[in-house]
């Protein structure tokens, strides 16, 4: 028995070398071949297997691996590597878009993982797929949110007392891992690039583990840079104490690598959250929300245990990063027929949405659906998702699959209409559509993180293109497509639109910002 176990650590330790130094196949190999000749397999072999499915983007043999070390293991005791497992399992599942049964995952990991932080990270990942459900309701939300709370508690953070500092400046500190170029950088440019430094002093809190050219681009506007991602919870919140913050201001939510969990030590007098993510903390130390009068319609929802605090225009300032291609003629003209198209991620594609779009093919006579993400550029991604698609009855003949690319924007070019996905909706992919001059069909929602698009379109004066209803949100789609006179006129002025409108006017973004910022901070007078 004991060279049995020799054995098998030896087997894993040399397949895990082979891993750490991105030699896949060699390390899935090694695995395999012992796995075949001895018929052992260990609880470590099969979650290392999983983590080489899942950096070959093998994501369906990822979730098979995974299925069968629950079956053989689940009563090991284990409990970390477990823990691990369901984790793995609740990620593969978001990214296949099976949310609800991905945020039960991550409850299972949640409950047996040992370590009180990562209980809190897998509660995080819970929340953020829990946006995807189609349905979710107010009260399913509540209980994920009460769930994180209580994990919170487990950490036993003493608050420190609440304090105003009375500086001659506002001082504002933003905490972000993303301050790097990814999505959320091109919504808070101005946060950090034009504020006003004769009533503010900002200060960013970095939990950017790969700094770019975006992060020295920020470091070069004059706010006060910390670089944090290398300390705990409590040396960031200690951090932002001792440089005596007036407002803090979380930019990731419950989204990756985020520090959700520093706001629990009070830090700063007044806490509120937004831009980054699109639901409520669910933290009670958290205050406010920042949102805008298009995403909600009051100063509460029961879908947040925070206050929102409602801008008058848009709460996202859009600022493109990089080179835009030039905007292209409507494809519809030289193919005969439309496009219409989502790159939204494939997560927020539930089934609900798929049946919608169903039905726009089925009213628009030769029309196609163009799909880009991700897992449409692996064998087993494609093939998993012509499976569920095929379930569903979609006319497979008239959809076409793309995978991630560079030129991704240049394929605006062969896209007529965007669907965009509900409840959970697009918001650098809505404005990058839009900046590209092709209309995006949007549903209303019912909570702020559903209305994105509405309010991107509201903005823009294309209020139109916003339906109250699945019903209107097929018809809307149906008249767009009829009318190639109309598409072409949008595409010809919609970034000039954009360019005009509030969603990019940074300086009355800012000024509207920092007015509210002082009107929460007199409140405390």
């Amino acid at each position: 028995m004991v060279k049995e176990r020799q054995r098998i650590m030896l087997v894993y330790r040399t397949a895990y070398d082979l891993w750490c130094k991105k030699k896949l196949s060699e390390a899935a190999q090694i695995l395999q071949d012992f796995w075949h000749a001895s018929g052992m397999k260990s609880l470590q072999g099969m979650l290392l297997m999983a983590y080489i499915m899942r950096d070959q983007k093998r994501y369906i043999s990822e979730v098979k691996v995974l299925e069968e070390l629950f079956e053989r293991f689940a009563d090991s005791g284990e409990y970390k590597l477990l823990a691990d497992a369901w984790s793995m399992l609740g990620s593969v599942l978001r990214r296949l878009g099976d949310s609800q049964l991905s945020v039960e995952a991550f409850k299972k990991s949640v409950e047996l993982e040992p370590d009180s932080e990562q209980k809190l990270v897998d509660c995080s990942n819970a929340l953020f797929s829990a946006n995807a459900i189609d349905g979710v309701t107010a009260d399913y939300m509540q209980s994920l949110y009460a769930l994180y709370r209580n994990l919170l508690r487990n950490l036993s953070i003493t608050p420190y007392p609440t304090r105003k500092w009375n500086h001659q400046k506002i001082r504002v500190g933003y905490v972000s891992p993303d301050l790097r170029d990814h999505a959320v950088a091109q919504f808070v440019w101005p946060l950090f690039c034009q504020y006003d430094k004769e009533r503010f002093s900002v200060y960013a809190y970095a939990l950017t583990k790969r700094p770019d050219w975006v992060t020295a681009a920020l470091q070069q506007k004059g706010a006060i840079w910390r670089e944090v991602s290398g300390e705990n919870w409590q040396e960031i919140a200690r951090q932002i104490r001792d440089d005596e913050i007036d407002i803090l201001v979380d930019l990731a939510g419950h989204s990756a690598e985020n520090a959700l969990p520093v706001f629990a030590w009070r830090p700063a007098m007044i806490q509120l959250s937004g831009i980054g993510y699109f639901n409520s903390t669910g933290m009670d130390e958290m205050q406010w929300f920042l949102s805008d009068v298009y995403c909600s319609d009051d100063e509460t929802s029961p879908y947040f245990t925070e206050r929102l605090l409602r801008l008058p225009k848009s709460h996202f300032c859009y600022r493109p990063l990089g080179n835009f291609p030039e905007v292209g003629q409507s494809p519809c003209r030289k193919n005969g027929y439309v496009t219409f198209g989502c790159f939204n991620n494939f997560a927020k594609v539930n089934d609900g949405m798929l049946m919608v779009w169903k039905k726009i093919l089925e009213a628009v006579p030769n029309s196609r659906l163009l799909l880009k993400h991700s897992l449409l550029g692996t064998e087993e991604g494609r093939e998993y998702t012509v499976q569920r698609l095929k379930k569903l009855g979609m006319p497979l003949t008239r959809i076409e699959f793309r995978g991630l690319s560079k030129d991704y924007l240049a394929q605006y070019h062969d896209m007529d209409i965007a669907l965009d996905t509900s409840p959970y909706p697009g918001g650098l992919t809505t404005c990058e559509a839009l900046y590209m001059g092709v209309p995006v069909v949007t549903l209303k929602g019912n909570r702020h993180g559903a209305r994105f698009g509405y309010s991107f379109l509201a903005n823009l004066g294309l209020e139109e293109l916003v339906a109250e209803s699945v019903n209107d949100y097929i018809d809307i789609a149906v008249k767009l497509a009829s009318d190639t006179n109309l598409l072409e006129l949008l595409r010809k002025n919609m970034r000039r639109i954009m360019q005009a409108s509030p969603l990019m006017d940074s300086e009355a973004y800012m000024g509207s910002l920092e007015r509210m910022y002082q009107n929460i901070l007199q409140k405390f007078d």
